[in-house]
Protein backbone atom coordinates (compact mmCIF):
# COMPACT_ATOMS: atom_id res chain seq x y z
CA UNK A 1 0.00 0.00 0.00
CA UNK A 2 0.88 3.44 -0.62
CA UNK A 3 1.54 5.75 2.79
CA UNK A 4 -0.50 8.88 2.71
CA UNK A 5 0.98 11.63 -0.12
CA UNK A 6 3.45 14.50 1.57
CA UNK A 7 1.38 16.93 -0.23
CA UNK A 8 -2.12 17.78 -0.97
CA UNK A 9 -3.20 20.56 -3.20
CA UNK A 10 -6.80 21.85 -4.02
CA UNK A 11 -6.71 23.19 -6.89
CA UNK A 12 -9.39 25.42 -8.05
CA UNK A 13 -10.20 27.32 -11.63
CA UNK A 14 -12.41 29.81 -13.16
CA UNK A 15 -14.77 30.76 -10.33
CA UNK A 16 -16.04 33.92 -12.79
CA UNK A 17 -17.57 35.84 -9.99
CA UNK A 18 -18.93 39.42 -10.38
CA UNK A 19 -19.71 42.22 -8.01
CA UNK A 20 -22.28 42.17 -5.83
CA UNK A 21 -22.73 38.13 -5.99
CA UNK A 22 -24.39 38.72 -10.03
CA UNK A 23 -25.34 36.00 -11.96
CA UNK A 24 -23.06 35.36 -14.73
CA UNK A 25 -25.03 36.12 -18.16
CA UNK A 26 -28.03 36.90 -15.88
CA UNK A 27 -27.98 33.00 -15.62
CA UNK A 28 -25.19 31.23 -13.20
CA UNK A 29 -25.07 31.96 -10.03
CA UNK A 30 -21.08 31.79 -9.62
CA UNK A 31 -20.87 33.27 -6.22
CA UNK A 32 -23.58 30.12 -4.56
CA UNK A 33 -21.36 27.91 -6.72
CA UNK A 34 -18.19 28.76 -5.80
CA UNK A 35 -19.94 28.97 -1.81
CA UNK A 36 -20.52 25.20 -2.69
CA UNK A 37 -17.57 24.02 -3.99
CA UNK A 38 -16.09 25.74 -0.56
CA UNK A 39 -17.86 23.65 1.71
CA UNK A 40 -17.03 20.55 -0.50
CA UNK A 41 -13.13 21.39 -0.03
CA UNK A 42 -13.50 21.58 3.72
CA UNK A 43 -14.63 18.11 3.49
CA UNK A 44 -12.82 16.34 -0.06
CA UNK A 45 -9.45 18.87 1.07
CA UNK A 46 -9.02 18.49 4.28
CA UNK A 47 -5.79 17.61 4.37
CA UNK A 48 -4.90 20.32 2.01
CA UNK A 49 -1.52 21.52 2.34
CA UNK A 50 -2.37 24.79 0.01
CA UNK A 51 -5.50 25.70 -2.25
CA UNK A 52 -4.47 26.84 -5.82
CA UNK A 53 -6.62 29.43 -7.74
CA UNK A 54 -5.27 29.20 -11.25
CA UNK A 55 -6.89 31.90 -12.63
CA UNK A 56 -10.16 33.81 -13.76
CA UNK A 57 -11.30 34.43 -10.88
CA UNK A 58 -13.05 37.27 -11.95
CA UNK A 59 -15.02 37.82 -14.88
CA UNK A 60 -15.08 41.32 -15.30
CA UNK A 61 -12.07 41.87 -13.12
CA UNK A 62 -13.90 44.30 -10.71
CA UNK A 63 -12.26 44.79 -7.41
CA UNK A 64 -15.68 43.69 -5.57
CA UNK A 65 -15.50 40.31 -7.73
CA UNK A 66 -12.07 39.82 -6.11
CA UNK A 67 -13.08 40.58 -2.55
CA UNK A 68 -16.11 37.83 -2.73
CA UNK A 69 -13.38 35.61 -3.82
CA UNK A 70 -11.80 36.29 -0.70
CA UNK A 71 -14.90 35.95 1.51
CA UNK A 72 -15.31 32.72 0.22
CA UNK A 73 -12.42 31.12 0.03
CA UNK A 74 -9.98 32.40 2.90
CA UNK A 75 -11.96 31.14 6.05
CA UNK A 76 -11.81 27.36 4.47
CA UNK A 77 -7.39 27.89 3.74
CA UNK A 78 -8.14 29.20 7.58
CA UNK A 79 -9.51 26.06 8.78
CA UNK A 80 -7.21 23.80 6.84
CA UNK A 81 -4.12 25.57 7.18
CA UNK A 82 -3.32 26.29 3.90
CA UNK A 83 -2.36 29.43 1.77
CA UNK A 84 -4.11 29.97 -1.35
CA UNK A 85 -2.35 30.81 -4.40
CA UNK A 86 -3.61 32.85 -6.67
CA UNK A 87 -2.99 33.18 -10.99
CA UNK A 88 -4.11 35.47 -12.94
CA UNK A 89 -6.64 34.38 -15.95
CA UNK A 90 -7.55 36.07 -19.36
CA UNK A 91 -10.67 37.49 -17.67
CA UNK A 92 -8.64 38.97 -14.26
CA UNK A 93 -7.37 42.52 -14.44
CA UNK A 94 -4.01 43.16 -12.48
CA UNK A 95 -4.39 46.04 -10.83
CA UNK A 96 -8.04 44.98 -9.72
CA UNK A 97 -6.63 41.81 -8.37
CA UNK A 98 -3.47 42.50 -7.14
CA UNK A 99 -5.18 45.93 -4.54
CA UNK A 100 -8.25 43.47 -3.98
CA UNK A 101 -6.37 39.78 -2.88
CA UNK A 102 -3.01 42.26 -0.80
CA UNK A 103 -0.70 40.62 -3.44
CA UNK A 104 2.36 42.45 -3.13
CA UNK A 105 4.29 44.02 -6.53
CA UNK A 106 3.20 46.98 -9.21
CA UNK A 107 -0.41 47.60 -10.40
CA UNK A 108 0.44 46.29 -14.34
CA UNK A 109 3.43 43.73 -13.19
CA UNK A 110 2.88 39.74 -13.85
CA UNK A 111 0.73 38.00 -10.68
CA UNK A 112 3.91 35.70 -10.42
CA UNK A 113 4.46 33.97 -7.47
CA UNK A 114 6.55 31.27 -5.12
CA UNK A 115 5.07 29.20 -2.41
CA UNK A 116 6.64 26.51 -0.69
CA UNK A 117 4.81 23.92 1.16
CA UNK A 118 5.82 20.40 2.30
CA UNK A 119 8.71 20.21 0.22
CA UNK A 120 7.27 20.98 -2.76
CA UNK A 121 7.61 24.71 -4.76
CA UNK A 122 4.43 26.05 -6.21
CA UNK A 123 5.60 28.40 -8.99
CA UNK A 124 2.43 30.57 -10.10
CA UNK A 125 2.56 32.05 -13.49
CA UNK A 126 0.81 34.99 -14.63
CA UNK A 127 -0.01 33.68 -18.69
CA UNK A 128 -2.99 36.56 -18.95
CA UNK A 129 -1.93 39.56 -21.71
CA UNK A 130 -3.55 42.63 -20.32
CA UNK A 131 -5.38 43.80 -23.75
CA UNK A 132 -5.97 40.00 -25.03
CA UNK A 133 -7.80 36.75 -24.28
CA UNK A 134 -4.54 34.35 -25.35
CA UNK A 135 -1.86 33.67 -22.89
CA UNK A 136 2.00 34.45 -23.66
CA UNK A 137 4.98 35.61 -21.64
CA UNK A 138 5.15 39.23 -20.74
CA UNK A 139 8.35 40.77 -21.07
CA UNK A 140 10.69 39.17 -18.23
CA UNK A 141 8.83 36.32 -17.23
CA UNK A 142 10.23 33.65 -19.30
CA UNK A 143 13.70 34.58 -16.97
CA UNK A 144 11.88 35.14 -13.99
CA UNK A 145 10.47 31.57 -14.45
CA UNK A 146 14.13 30.04 -14.74
CA UNK A 147 14.87 31.47 -11.96
CA UNK A 148 12.21 30.65 -9.60
CA UNK A 149 12.84 27.16 -10.95
CA UNK A 150 16.22 26.99 -9.81
CA UNK A 151 17.74 25.31 -6.93
CA UNK A 152 14.99 22.25 -6.70
CA UNK A 153 13.33 21.11 -3.75
CA UNK A 154 13.15 17.70 -2.03
CA UNK A 155 9.72 17.03 -4.07
CA UNK A 156 10.14 19.19 -6.98
CA UNK A 157 8.10 22.02 -8.54
CA UNK A 158 4.45 22.58 -9.20
CA UNK A 159 3.51 25.11 -12.14
CA UNK A 160 0.39 26.84 -11.91
CA UNK A 161 -1.06 28.58 -15.22
CA UNK A 162 -4.08 29.63 -16.11
CA UNK A 163 -3.55 28.79 -19.90
CA UNK A 164 -2.41 24.80 -20.30
CA UNK A 165 0.37 24.88 -23.05
CA UNK A 166 -1.56 21.86 -24.80
CA UNK A 167 -3.43 22.04 -27.89
CA UNK A 168 -7.08 22.93 -27.65
CA UNK A 169 -10.55 20.58 -28.77
CA UNK A 170 -12.44 23.48 -30.16
CA UNK A 171 -11.29 25.33 -32.71
CA UNK A 172 -12.07 28.85 -31.99
CA UNK A 173 -10.71 28.51 -28.53
CA UNK A 174 -7.06 27.49 -30.49
CA UNK A 175 -7.12 31.17 -31.36
CA UNK A 176 -6.37 31.81 -26.95
CA UNK A 177 -3.54 29.36 -26.65
CA UNK A 178 -0.37 29.93 -24.81
CA UNK A 179 1.61 31.34 -27.94
CA UNK A 180 4.97 30.89 -26.31
CA UNK A 181 5.00 26.80 -25.90
CA UNK A 182 8.60 27.45 -27.73
CA UNK A 183 10.10 29.14 -25.43
CA UNK A 184 8.06 27.38 -22.11
CA UNK A 185 9.78 23.76 -23.32
CA UNK A 186 13.10 25.71 -23.40
CA UNK A 187 12.39 26.58 -19.72
CA UNK A 188 11.18 23.80 -18.38
CA UNK A 189 13.78 21.81 -20.21
CA UNK A 190 16.10 20.22 -17.06
CA UNK A 191 13.78 21.89 -15.01
CA UNK A 192 12.49 19.99 -11.83
CA UNK A 193 8.49 20.43 -12.77
CA UNK A 194 6.65 17.29 -12.00
CA UNK A 195 2.88 18.70 -13.27
CA UNK A 196 1.53 22.11 -14.72
CA UNK A 197 -2.01 22.81 -13.48
CA UNK A 198 -4.12 24.73 -15.60
CA UNK A 199 -7.84 25.65 -15.85
CA UNK A 200 -9.27 28.16 -18.96
CA UNK A 201 -11.12 25.57 -20.77
CA UNK A 202 -13.92 24.92 -18.27
CA UNK A 203 -13.11 21.23 -18.36
CA UNK A 204 -11.34 18.63 -16.91
CA UNK A 205 -8.54 17.15 -18.99
CA UNK A 206 -5.11 15.95 -19.44
CA UNK A 207 -2.47 16.03 -21.57
CA UNK A 208 1.75 16.26 -21.82
CA UNK A 209 4.08 19.24 -22.38
CA UNK A 210 7.64 18.70 -22.76
CA UNK A 211 7.49 15.46 -21.25
CA UNK A 212 5.65 17.70 -17.91
CA UNK A 213 1.65 16.47 -17.09
CA UNK A 214 -0.54 19.01 -17.64
CA UNK A 215 -3.98 18.36 -15.47
CA UNK A 216 -6.69 20.96 -16.05
CA UNK A 217 -9.44 21.70 -13.00
CA UNK A 218 -13.04 22.02 -14.39
CA UNK A 219 -14.36 25.44 -13.75
CA UNK A 220 -16.66 26.27 -10.55
CA UNK A 221 -18.85 28.29 -12.51
CA UNK A 222 -19.84 26.42 -15.47
CA UNK A 223 -18.62 23.92 -17.68
CA UNK A 224 -17.56 23.92 -22.04
CA UNK A 225 -20.21 21.54 -23.59
CA UNK A 226 -17.84 19.50 -26.07
CA UNK A 227 -20.54 17.73 -27.64
CA UNK A 228 -22.54 21.49 -27.95
CA UNK A 229 -23.15 21.60 -31.72
CA UNK A 230 -20.16 23.26 -33.64
CA UNK A 231 -19.67 25.83 -34.36
CA UNK A 232 -21.23 27.37 -31.48
CA UNK A 233 -19.72 26.92 -28.18
CA UNK A 234 -21.74 25.86 -25.87
CA UNK A 235 -21.92 26.56 -21.87
CA UNK A 236 -23.37 24.39 -19.14
CA UNK A 237 -24.85 25.20 -15.49
CA UNK A 238 -23.81 21.11 -14.65
CA UNK A 239 -20.94 19.43 -14.11
CA UNK A 240 -18.82 21.85 -12.33
CA UNK A 241 -15.75 20.81 -10.46
CA UNK A 242 -12.10 20.99 -8.82
CA UNK A 243 -9.29 18.97 -8.47
CA UNK A 244 -7.49 17.26 -5.86
CA UNK A 245 -3.43 16.93 -6.41
CA UNK A 246 -1.81 14.76 -4.27
CA UNK A 247 2.03 14.18 -4.17
CA UNK A 248 4.28 11.47 -3.38
CA UNK A 249 8.18 11.73 -3.68
CA UNK A 250 7.71 9.04 -6.65
CA UNK A 251 4.49 9.58 -7.63
CA UNK A 252 1.70 12.07 -8.60
CA UNK A 253 -2.37 11.38 -8.44
CA UNK A 254 -5.02 13.42 -9.24
CA UNK A 255 -8.53 13.52 -8.56
CA UNK A 256 -11.84 15.05 -9.77
CA UNK A 257 -14.43 16.32 -7.05
CA UNK A 258 -17.54 17.10 -8.34
CA UNK A 259 -17.95 21.02 -6.80
CA UNK A 260 -21.81 20.79 -6.29
CA UNK A 261 -24.01 18.93 -3.78
CA UNK A 262 -25.84 16.32 -5.22
CA UNK A 263 -27.63 13.22 -3.91
CA UNK A 264 -25.14 10.08 -3.02
CA UNK A 265 -25.22 6.72 -1.43
CA UNK A 266 -22.69 4.88 0.56
CA UNK A 267 -21.33 2.32 -1.02
CA UNK A 268 -19.33 1.43 1.29
CA UNK A 269 -20.62 2.15 4.54
CA UNK A 270 -18.84 4.27 7.25
CA UNK A 271 -19.41 1.39 9.78
CA UNK A 272 -17.46 -0.83 7.59
CA UNK A 273 -14.59 1.29 6.64
CA UNK A 274 -14.00 2.09 10.42
CA UNK A 275 -13.83 -1.54 11.13
CA UNK A 276 -11.21 -2.25 8.40
CA UNK A 277 -9.59 0.72 9.58
CA UNK A 278 -9.09 -0.86 12.81
CA UNK A 279 -7.97 -4.01 12.00
CA UNK A 280 -4.33 -5.00 12.21
CA UNK A 281 -2.56 -4.22 9.19
CA UNK A 282 -1.89 -7.87 8.10
CA UNK A 283 -5.91 -8.63 8.66
CA UNK A 284 -7.20 -5.45 6.28
CA UNK A 285 -6.24 -7.01 3.08
CA UNK A 286 -8.02 -9.86 3.73
CA UNK A 287 -11.26 -8.15 5.14
CA UNK A 288 -11.75 -6.02 2.15
CA UNK A 289 -9.79 -7.48 -0.78
CA UNK A 290 -10.55 -11.25 -0.47
CA UNK A 291 -13.55 -12.20 -2.91
CA UNK A 292 -16.13 -14.96 -1.14
CA UNK A 293 -15.88 -17.80 -2.49
CA UNK A 294 -18.07 -19.44 -5.08
CA UNK A 295 -20.59 -21.46 -3.81
CA UNK A 296 -19.70 -21.34 0.03
CA UNK A 297 -21.77 -19.95 2.85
Amino acid sequence: MHPDPSVVIAHVSDTHLLAGGAPLAGLVDTASHLRDAAARLRVAAADADAIVVSGDVADLGEPEAYALAREILEPVAAELGAPIVWTAGNHDERPAMRAALGLPGEPLDPIDAVVEVGGVRIVALDSSMPGWHHGAFDDGQAEWLEAALADPPPLGSVLVMHHPPLPYRTRLMRLLEFRDERRLAEVLDGADVRAILSGHLHVGGSGTFAEVPVVLAGATSYADDLAGPPPAMHGIDATQSFNLVEIYPDAIAHSVVPALPHESRETVPAALARAVDALPPAERLDRFSRKPVAGGD
